[in-house]
Protein backbone atom coordinates (compact mmCIF):
# COMPACT_ATOMS: atom_id res chain seq x y z
CA UNK A 1 0.00 0.00 0.00
CA UNK A 2 2.85 2.39 0.76
CA UNK A 3 4.36 1.68 -2.66
CA UNK A 4 1.03 2.50 -4.30
CA UNK A 5 0.81 5.76 -2.38
CA UNK A 6 4.34 6.68 -3.41
CA UNK A 7 3.65 5.93 -7.08
CA UNK A 8 0.42 7.93 -7.09
CA UNK A 9 2.11 10.83 -5.35
CA UNK A 10 5.04 10.75 -7.76
CA UNK A 11 2.64 10.93 -10.72
CA UNK A 12 0.83 13.88 -9.21
CA UNK A 13 4.07 15.72 -8.47
CA UNK A 14 5.28 15.06 -12.00
CA UNK A 15 2.08 16.40 -13.52
CA UNK A 16 2.14 19.48 -11.35
CA UNK A 17 5.79 20.23 -12.02
CA UNK A 18 5.24 19.70 -15.74
CA UNK A 19 2.65 22.48 -15.87
CA UNK A 20 3.27 26.20 -15.91
CA UNK A 21 1.90 28.31 -13.08
CA UNK A 22 -0.89 29.44 -15.38
CA UNK A 23 -1.93 25.82 -15.93
CA UNK A 24 -2.54 25.03 -12.23
CA UNK A 25 -4.61 27.18 -9.92
CA UNK A 26 -3.12 27.42 -6.43
CA UNK A 27 -5.21 27.39 -3.26
CA UNK A 28 -4.62 30.52 -1.23
CA UNK A 29 -2.45 32.07 -3.91
CA UNK A 30 0.62 29.96 -3.06
CA UNK A 31 3.13 28.54 -5.48
CA UNK A 32 2.32 25.29 -7.28
CA UNK A 33 5.53 23.51 -6.27
CA UNK A 34 8.77 24.14 -4.42
CA UNK A 35 11.76 22.22 -3.22
CA UNK A 36 11.49 23.92 0.18
CA UNK A 37 11.11 21.46 3.04
CA UNK A 38 8.60 21.61 5.88
CA UNK A 39 8.10 19.86 9.21
CA UNK A 40 4.84 19.51 11.09
CA UNK A 41 4.45 18.50 14.70
CA UNK A 42 1.18 16.60 14.82
CA UNK A 43 -0.77 15.20 17.75
CA UNK A 44 -3.67 12.88 18.49
CA UNK A 45 -5.90 12.24 21.52
CA UNK A 46 -5.30 8.48 21.21
CA UNK A 47 -3.27 6.42 23.68
CA UNK A 48 -0.16 4.82 22.22
CA UNK A 49 -0.68 1.26 21.01
CA UNK A 50 -4.35 1.66 20.05
CA UNK A 51 -5.69 1.11 16.53
CA UNK A 52 -6.68 4.77 16.37
CA UNK A 53 -3.14 5.89 17.09
CA UNK A 54 -1.84 3.52 14.43
CA UNK A 55 -4.21 5.19 11.96
CA UNK A 56 -2.90 8.62 12.94
CA UNK A 57 0.70 7.43 12.62
CA UNK A 58 -0.03 5.89 9.23
CA UNK A 59 -1.18 9.25 7.87
CA UNK A 60 1.98 10.92 9.16
CA UNK A 61 4.18 8.22 7.64
CA UNK A 62 2.38 8.29 4.28
CA UNK A 63 2.72 12.08 3.96
CA UNK A 64 6.40 11.96 4.89
CA UNK A 65 7.22 9.13 2.48
CA UNK A 66 5.07 10.28 -0.45
CA UNK A 67 6.58 13.76 -0.27
CA UNK A 68 10.09 12.34 -0.37
CA UNK A 69 10.77 14.00 2.98
CA UNK A 70 9.79 17.47 1.76
CA UNK A 71 7.00 17.46 4.35
CA UNK A 72 7.90 15.52 7.49
CA UNK A 73 5.02 14.87 9.88
CA UNK A 74 5.96 13.89 13.42
CA UNK A 75 2.94 12.32 15.16
CA UNK A 76 2.55 12.31 18.96
CA UNK A 77 0.17 10.20 21.05
CA UNK A 78 -2.16 11.33 23.84
CA UNK A 79 -0.63 13.63 26.42
CA UNK A 80 2.90 13.71 25.01
CA UNK A 81 2.78 17.46 24.34
CA UNK A 82 -0.84 18.54 24.81
CA UNK A 83 -3.71 16.99 26.74
CA UNK A 84 -6.49 15.49 24.56
CA UNK A 85 -9.10 18.08 25.54
CA UNK A 86 -6.78 20.94 24.52
CA UNK A 87 -5.88 19.78 21.02
CA UNK A 88 -8.23 21.98 19.00
CA UNK A 89 -6.99 25.13 20.75
CA UNK A 90 -3.42 23.90 20.32
CA UNK A 91 -3.68 23.49 16.55
CA UNK A 92 -5.52 26.77 16.03
CA UNK A 93 -2.96 28.67 18.10
CA UNK A 94 0.03 26.91 16.52
CA UNK A 95 1.24 24.98 19.57
CA UNK A 96 1.06 21.99 17.23
CA UNK A 97 0.75 22.13 13.45
CA UNK A 98 -1.86 19.41 12.90
CA UNK A 99 -4.04 17.02 14.85
CA UNK A 100 -5.72 13.71 14.14
CA UNK A 101 -9.07 13.78 15.84
CA UNK A 102 -12.67 12.72 16.27
CA UNK A 103 -14.71 15.89 16.06
CA UNK A 104 -17.25 14.86 18.68
CA UNK A 105 -14.73 16.12 21.23
CA UNK A 106 -15.23 19.71 20.04
CA UNK A 107 -19.04 20.00 20.19
CA UNK A 108 -18.71 22.38 23.13
CA UNK A 109 -17.10 24.89 20.74
CA UNK A 110 -18.85 23.90 17.50
CA UNK A 111 -22.12 22.00 18.15
CA UNK A 112 -22.61 21.00 14.51
CA UNK A 113 -19.43 18.89 14.53
CA UNK A 114 -21.27 16.00 16.14
CA UNK A 115 -22.81 15.22 12.75
CA UNK A 116 -19.34 14.76 11.24
CA UNK A 117 -18.11 12.56 14.09
CA UNK A 118 -20.81 9.92 14.50
CA UNK A 119 -24.57 9.75 14.74
CA UNK A 120 -26.10 7.22 17.16
CA UNK A 121 -28.08 4.66 15.15
CA UNK A 122 -27.14 6.73 12.09
CA UNK A 123 -24.82 6.58 9.11
CA UNK A 124 -22.54 3.64 8.47
CA UNK A 125 -19.06 3.97 7.00
CA UNK A 126 -20.20 3.67 3.35
CA UNK A 127 -22.85 6.35 3.84
CA UNK A 128 -20.38 8.71 5.49
CA UNK A 129 -17.89 8.10 2.68
CA UNK A 130 -20.40 8.99 -0.01
CA UNK A 131 -21.94 11.97 1.73
CA UNK A 132 -18.62 13.56 2.68
CA UNK A 133 -16.58 12.90 -0.48
CA UNK A 134 -19.19 13.14 -3.26
CA UNK A 135 -22.00 15.23 -1.79
CA UNK A 136 -22.10 18.29 0.50
CA UNK A 137 -20.27 16.89 3.50
CA UNK A 138 -16.80 18.35 2.98
CA UNK A 139 -17.99 21.88 2.28
CA UNK A 140 -20.40 21.87 5.22
CA UNK A 141 -17.69 20.49 7.53
CA UNK A 142 -15.31 23.35 6.71
CA UNK A 143 -18.19 25.83 6.96
CA UNK A 144 -18.87 24.75 10.55
CA UNK A 145 -15.31 25.69 11.53
CA UNK A 146 -15.40 28.90 9.50
CA UNK A 147 -18.67 30.09 11.03
CA UNK A 148 -17.23 29.44 14.49
CA UNK A 149 -14.25 31.67 13.61
CA UNK A 150 -11.68 28.89 14.10
CA UNK A 151 -8.87 29.25 11.55
CA UNK A 152 -8.01 25.69 10.62
CA UNK A 153 -8.14 23.50 7.54
CA UNK A 154 -10.16 20.33 8.14
CA UNK A 155 -9.62 17.21 6.02
CA UNK A 156 -11.65 14.01 6.28
CA UNK A 157 -9.37 11.14 7.30
CA UNK A 158 -11.44 8.00 6.94
CA UNK A 159 -13.98 6.07 8.99
CA UNK A 160 -13.77 4.20 12.22
CA UNK A 161 -15.27 0.77 12.63
CA UNK A 162 -18.37 0.07 14.77
CA UNK A 163 -17.63 0.54 18.44
CA UNK A 164 -18.30 -1.71 21.42
CA UNK A 165 -21.45 -0.30 22.99
CA UNK A 166 -20.24 -0.69 26.59
CA UNK A 167 -17.75 -2.45 28.81
CA UNK A 168 -19.73 -2.64 32.04
CA UNK A 169 -19.64 -3.96 35.56
CA UNK A 170 -23.43 -4.16 35.50
CA UNK A 171 -25.52 -5.94 32.84
CA UNK A 172 -27.09 -3.58 30.28
CA UNK A 173 -29.84 -5.40 28.41
CA UNK A 174 -32.67 -2.84 28.12
CA UNK A 175 -33.21 0.91 28.16
CA UNK A 176 -34.31 0.63 31.78
CA UNK A 177 -30.87 -0.66 32.77
CA UNK A 178 -29.41 2.80 32.10
CA UNK A 179 -31.45 4.31 34.93
CA UNK A 180 -29.02 5.48 37.62
CA UNK A 181 -25.99 4.00 35.82
CA UNK A 182 -22.75 6.01 35.89
CA UNK A 183 -21.40 5.94 32.33
CA UNK A 184 -18.62 7.43 30.27
CA UNK A 185 -20.04 9.14 27.17
CA UNK A 186 -19.02 11.97 24.83
CA UNK A 187 -20.57 14.09 22.09
CA UNK A 188 -24.26 13.90 21.29
CA UNK A 189 -24.47 10.42 22.80
CA UNK A 190 -23.75 11.95 26.20
CA UNK A 191 -26.91 14.07 25.90
CA UNK A 192 -28.98 11.12 24.69
CA UNK A 193 -27.86 8.64 27.35
CA UNK A 194 -28.51 11.32 29.95
CA UNK A 195 -32.13 11.32 28.80
CA UNK A 196 -32.20 7.59 29.49
CA UNK A 197 -31.59 8.31 33.18
CA UNK A 198 -27.86 7.64 33.24
CA UNK A 199 -25.34 9.85 34.99
CA UNK A 200 -22.70 10.92 32.47
CA UNK A 201 -19.07 11.30 33.54
CA UNK A 202 -16.64 13.03 31.16
CA UNK A 203 -13.34 11.12 31.03
CA UNK A 204 -10.53 11.35 28.45
CA UNK A 205 -9.13 8.18 26.91
CA UNK A 206 -6.03 7.77 29.12
CA UNK A 207 -8.15 8.13 32.28
CA UNK A 208 -10.81 5.55 31.45
CA UNK A 209 -9.20 2.42 32.91
CA UNK A 210 -8.65 3.90 36.36
CA UNK A 211 -12.13 5.43 36.43
CA UNK A 212 -13.70 2.06 35.67
CA UNK A 213 -11.42 0.23 38.09
CA UNK A 214 -12.18 2.63 40.95
CA UNK A 215 -15.93 2.69 40.36
CA UNK A 216 -16.04 6.32 39.23
CA UNK A 217 -18.11 4.88 36.38
CA UNK A 218 -20.06 1.62 36.04
CA UNK A 219 -19.69 1.40 32.27
CA UNK A 220 -17.51 2.91 29.57
CA UNK A 221 -17.53 3.30 25.82
CA UNK A 222 -14.34 4.19 23.97
CA UNK A 223 -13.74 2.58 20.59
CA UNK A 224 -13.79 -0.69 18.69
CA UNK A 225 -12.29 -4.01 19.81
CA UNK A 226 -8.83 -3.29 18.37
CA UNK A 227 -8.43 -0.18 20.50
CA UNK A 228 -10.33 -1.38 23.57
CA UNK A 229 -8.55 -4.73 23.93
CA UNK A 230 -5.05 -3.31 24.54
CA UNK A 231 -6.60 -0.82 26.99
CA UNK A 232 -7.53 -3.82 29.16
CA UNK A 233 -11.11 -2.86 29.98
CA UNK A 234 -12.09 -6.55 29.95
CA UNK A 235 -9.79 -7.10 32.96
CA UNK A 236 -12.01 -4.97 35.19
CA UNK A 237 -15.45 -5.20 33.56
CA UNK A 238 -17.28 -8.49 33.15
CA UNK A 239 -19.79 -7.49 30.48
CA UNK A 240 -19.28 -6.48 26.83
CA UNK A 241 -22.48 -5.00 25.41
CA UNK A 242 -23.23 -4.93 21.67
CA UNK A 243 -24.22 -3.85 19.00
CA UNK A 244 -22.72 -0.43 18.20
CA UNK A 245 -25.88 1.57 18.78
CA UNK A 246 -24.18 4.75 19.93
CA UNK A 247 -21.59 4.69 17.14
CA UNK A 248 -22.26 2.38 14.17
CA UNK A 249 -19.54 4.30 12.35
CA UNK A 250 -17.36 7.32 13.01
CA UNK A 251 -15.21 9.67 10.98
CA UNK A 252 -11.70 10.85 11.77
CA UNK A 253 -10.38 14.28 10.88
CA UNK A 254 -6.93 15.66 10.15
CA UNK A 255 -6.99 19.31 11.18
CA UNK A 256 -4.20 21.68 10.16
CA UNK A 257 -3.27 25.14 11.41
CA UNK A 258 -4.46 27.51 8.69
CA UNK A 259 -1.14 29.34 8.32
CA UNK A 260 0.74 26.04 8.04
CA UNK A 261 -1.68 24.87 5.35
CA UNK A 262 -1.49 28.14 3.41
CA UNK A 263 2.31 28.08 3.23
CA UNK A 264 2.43 24.67 1.51
CA UNK A 265 2.89 24.55 -2.27
CA UNK A 266 0.04 22.93 -4.16
CA UNK A 267 1.80 19.63 -4.84
CA UNK A 268 2.35 19.05 -1.11
CA UNK A 269 -1.26 19.99 -0.40
CA UNK A 270 -2.28 17.34 -2.92
CA UNK A 271 -0.14 14.75 -1.14
CA UNK A 272 -1.70 15.59 2.23
CA UNK A 273 -5.18 15.33 0.71
CA UNK A 274 -4.37 11.97 -0.89
CA UNK A 275 -2.87 10.56 2.31
CA UNK A 276 -5.91 11.51 4.39
CA UNK A 277 -8.48 10.47 1.79
CA UNK A 278 -6.69 7.14 1.35
CA UNK A 279 -7.69 6.24 4.91
CA UNK A 280 -11.30 5.72 3.83
CA UNK A 281 -10.14 2.42 2.38
CA UNK A 282 -6.79 1.64 3.93
CA UNK A 283 -7.62 2.82 7.43
CA UNK A 284 -10.98 1.05 7.58
CA UNK A 285 -9.57 -2.22 6.24
CA UNK A 286 -6.66 -2.19 8.67
CA UNK A 287 -8.90 -1.38 11.63
CA UNK A 288 -11.53 -3.97 10.66
CA UNK A 289 -8.83 -6.65 10.48
CA UNK A 290 -7.50 -5.66 13.88
CA UNK A 291 -11.05 -5.53 15.26
CA UNK A 292 -11.99 -9.07 14.34
CA UNK A 293 -8.65 -10.38 15.61
CA UNK A 294 -9.32 -8.65 18.95
CA UNK A 295 -12.89 -9.94 18.95
CA UNK A 296 -11.53 -13.48 18.68
CA UNK A 297 -9.55 -12.83 21.87
CA UNK A 298 -12.72 -11.64 23.58
CA UNK A 299 -14.49 -14.80 22.41
CA UNK A 300 -11.77 -16.93 23.99
CA UNK A 301 -12.19 -15.05 27.26
CA UNK A 302 -15.94 -15.65 27.16
CA UNK A 303 -15.35 -19.39 26.59
CA UNK A 304 -13.15 -19.35 29.71
CA UNK A 305 -15.94 -17.70 31.71
CA UNK A 306 -13.99 -14.48 32.27
CA UNK A 307 -16.34 -12.14 30.43
CA UNK A 308 -19.89 -12.25 29.09
CA UNK A 309 -21.29 -10.82 25.87
CA UNK A 310 -24.69 -9.13 26.08
CA UNK A 311 -26.77 -8.23 23.03
CA UNK A 312 -28.93 -5.20 23.79
CA UNK A 313 -32.62 -6.11 23.55
CA UNK A 314 -34.15 -5.58 20.08
CA UNK A 315 -37.31 -3.92 21.39
CA UNK A 316 -35.15 -1.49 23.38
CA UNK A 317 -33.15 -0.76 20.23
CA UNK A 318 -36.36 0.24 18.44
CA UNK A 319 -37.43 2.50 21.30
CA UNK A 320 -33.96 4.06 21.39
CA UNK A 321 -34.19 4.88 17.67
CA UNK A 322 -37.33 6.94 18.34
CA UNK A 323 -35.55 8.81 21.14
CA UNK A 324 -32.53 9.48 18.91
CA UNK A 325 -34.65 10.78 16.00
CA UNK A 326 -36.62 13.06 18.31
CA UNK A 327 -33.39 14.40 19.78
CA UNK A 328 -31.93 15.32 16.38
CA UNK A 329 -35.19 16.86 15.20
CA UNK A 330 -35.12 19.05 18.31
CA UNK A 331 -31.50 20.04 17.71
CA UNK A 332 -32.22 20.90 14.08
CA UNK A 333 -35.11 23.18 15.10
CA UNK A 334 -32.74 25.25 17.25
CA UNK A 335 -29.76 25.77 14.91
CA UNK A 336 -29.94 26.71 11.22
CA UNK A 337 -26.53 25.29 10.29
CA UNK A 338 -27.20 22.11 12.26
CA UNK A 339 -30.50 21.78 10.37
CA UNK A 340 -28.79 22.31 7.02
CA UNK A 341 -26.20 19.61 7.76
CA UNK A 342 -28.75 17.19 9.24
CA UNK A 343 -31.11 17.53 6.26
CA UNK A 344 -28.23 17.15 3.78
CA UNK A 345 -27.18 13.98 5.54
CA UNK A 346 -30.69 12.54 5.65
CA UNK A 347 -31.37 13.34 1.99
CA UNK A 348 -28.23 11.50 0.96
CA UNK A 349 -28.97 8.51 3.18
CA UNK A 350 -32.52 8.19 1.86
CA UNK A 351 -31.30 7.81 -1.72
CA UNK A 352 -28.36 5.61 -0.78
CA UNK A 353 -30.43 3.18 1.28
CA UNK A 354 -33.16 2.85 -1.34
CA UNK A 355 -30.51 1.86 -3.91
CA UNK A 356 -28.56 -0.34 -1.48
CA UNK A 357 -31.62 -2.19 -0.16
CA UNK A 358 -32.97 -2.84 -3.65
CA UNK A 359 -29.64 -4.21 -4.87
CA UNK A 360 -28.61 -6.28 -1.82
CA UNK A 361 -29.56 -10.00 -1.84
CA UNK A 362 -31.54 -11.17 1.17
CA UNK A 363 -29.76 -14.49 1.71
Amino acid sequence: MKKVALIVSALIIGLLMGCTNSDVSSEGGGQTSSQETFKWVAHSPWPDGTALQRMAQSIADDITEASGGRLVVEMHAAGEIVQPTELLDAVEQGTVDAIHSWDGYWVGKIPQLSLFASVPMGLNEQEYLGWITTDEGRDLWQEAYDQAGIRVKVLDAGPGTPEIFYHSNKPIRTLEDFEGLKVRAVGEWADIVNRLGASVVSISGPEIYQALERGVVDAIEFSGPASNYPMGFHEIAKYIVTPALHQPASVSSFIINQDKWDELPDDLKAIVRLATENMWGKGFADMARDDFIAMEEYRKLEAEGKIEFIEFEEESQQRLKVIVDDYYAERASQDDLFKQIWESQQNYVEGFRFWKDMMTPKY
